[in-house]
């Protein structure tokens, strides 16, 4: 088989925040957190969330998949009241105005990354609710006491926590660089 007869015979569908520019975020994020400088450390944490913010808008249209397969659907097929019940089976009420009638690839895209900001901006749901990775919290990356982390809930103790709220900005994602 020859590579154009595979592509032409195999949809390839990207999530909503493509592998390249994912990649190009964490990246730079990890390059620009070691030069010095106030304007290099500023830029490292836009793009640090940049990618947490793609990271989570891919990783609810995994479960958005997920929850079509158990419908017994494709990604092609999905309608904007799956994804509305979608959304309200995760708890979250999303402020994006989710079209009816089987939804467009840009059109699922827009909404599910809406739902993304939203939720790691704390305004919809919670970002553990969708499975993201949690790298944006109160302590720097660490989930908040009674917040998911995973398969189940992780808790803080008290005294770590007051710990990591007297950390500073620099040393938080020193922190954080070191756990990953």
């Amino acid at each position: 088989m020859k590579i154009n007869e595979l592509s032409r015979s195999q949809q390839v569908d990207e999530v909503p925040a493509g592998g390249l520019s994912q990649l190009g975020n964490k990246l730079g994020a990890k390059i620009l957190s070691k030069i010095p400088g106030g304007a290099a450390k500023s830029k490292a944490g836009n793009m640090a969330g940049k990618a947490d913010l793609g990271d989570t808008a891919n990783n609810l249209h995994k479960e958005f998949n997920t929850y079509l397969g158990t419908q017994g659907k494709k990604m092609a097929q999905a309608t904007g009241e799956e994804l509305s019940a979608f959304l309200q089976s995760k708890k979250h009420k999303t402020s994006a105005t989710i079209p009816s009638g089987v939804l467009q690839k840009k059109q699922l895209d827009a909404v599910l990354m809406q739902a993304a900001k939203e939720a790691l901006a704390g305004k919809g749901g919670v970002p553990g609710t969708a499975g993201a990775p949690v790298k944006g919290g109160a302590a720097g990356g660490a989930p908040v006491k009674g917040g998911a982390g995973g398969k189940g809930k992780a808790v803080i103790p008290d005294n770590i926590l007051a710990q990591l709220k007297q950390m500073n900005p620099e040393q938080k994602q020193q922190l954080a660089g070191m756990l990953q």
